[in-house]
This record gives structure tokens, C-alpha cells and sequence, in this order.
């Protein structure tokens, strides 16, 4: 499953991000890191309705200039249910070394994707980040809705459930 989400950036919007839409969600657990993060405000919260295949949270505005006609917010979290990519994704060694707050993380598409029981949370930066962000990003994720495992900032992130307990999507570390 090969998951992308575009975002509008770069344009001014009067709508605030439906955080309390985003904490009544229901369909899998959604992480964030707050109403801003590292001087980026949330500036949208994208894709909550029905049991959709990921949801978006875009920290921070970009300006566009020049010749091009997009630009990257500082960062964008992409969060969406485990799929079936997750053992041949899992397979380079990375996975096996690199953990955060107890769940592994890796890379996909140039960004860092972290794995945890029941979601993956990739971590998209641009203008004004610097290539520690991402990671950082990562460290500082906490629950927005209800939906367990609901965690801290602070709080171990469970990783996916270990191979051979009959859960859907399994890997070993």
C-alpha cells in the first residue's frame, strides 16, 4: 500500500484545524504534537471523514516563490493504518537498530516513517526545518483522540505486534 496525501500549503486559510474533530475520530489512533510544534503552528488537520486510508496534519505555512508554484510546509505528518507493506518494508536493517521511544522507525519516500501497533506515522519536512526535525517530530508525538494505545509525550510507543500472535499485520525486529 502505497500511501500519499497532498496537502494544500502555501495558501491562507480563515479555518482553524478541527482539533476536536480530530480527537472524536474513531477509525485508528491519531498522534500529533500539539497545537505547534518547533514555532510551526497546525495549520490543517486533513481527510477525518469516514474511515478514510489516512488523515494529515500540517505544521506551519510556506511562502512561494520564484518560478516554482508549490512550496513544502515545514512539516506534515502522515498517519495511516498499518498495511499490508509491512514486513517488505521492515526487511532493511535499520528497522532493527533504529527505535524510537520503543517503536522502530525507518525510511520511506525520504522520510522517516516510524511503526507502531496499529498505525504508521511518516514525517514529511520543507521550508524553515532542518534535517533533525523530522525525528525530533517523532519524538514528541502524543495521542489527539482516544483510541488506544493511546500515549504521552512521554510514553513508550507500543511497536507492531510481534510475528506469530495471529495479528493481521506482523513483522520481526
Amino acid at each position: 500500500m502505497i500511501f500519499v496525501l497532498v496537502l494544500a500549503v502555501g495558501c491562507s486559510s480563515d479555518d482553524e484545524p478541527d482539533v476536536d474533530k480530530a480527537a472524536s475520530f474513531q477509525a485508528y489512533p491519531l498522534y500529533w504534537l500539539g497545537e505547534s510544534f518547533e514555532g510551526h503552528d497546525l495549520e490543517t488537520i486533513a481527510r477525518l471523514e469516514g474511515q478514510s486510508s489516512g488523515v494529515g496534519l500540517t505544521y506551519g505555512t510556506c511562502e512561494i516563490s520564484g518560478v516554482e508554484s508549490s512550496c513544502a510546509s515545514p512539516l506534515q505528518l502522515q498517519i495511516s493504518p498499518l498495511g499490508d507493506n509491512l514486513v517488505s518494508v521492515t526487511r532493511s536493517k535499520i528497522w532493527r537498530t533504529r527505535r524510537i521511544r520503543g517503536a522502530p522507525v525507518g525510511t520511506e519516500d525520504n522520510a522517516p516513517v516510524l511503526y507502531s501497533r496499529r498505525i504508521q506515522i511518516k514525517v514529511y519536512r520543507g521550508e524553515g526545518t532542518d534535517s533533525g526535525s523530522a525525528l525530533r517530530a517523532l519524538e514528541a508525538l502524543r495521542s489527539l483522540n482516544d483510541v488506544s494505545p493511546v500515549v504521552s509525550a512521554s510514553d513508550p510507543i507500543p511497536p507492531p505486534a510481534p510475528a506469530g500472535n495471529g495479528a493481521k499485520a506482523v513483522v520481526r525486529l
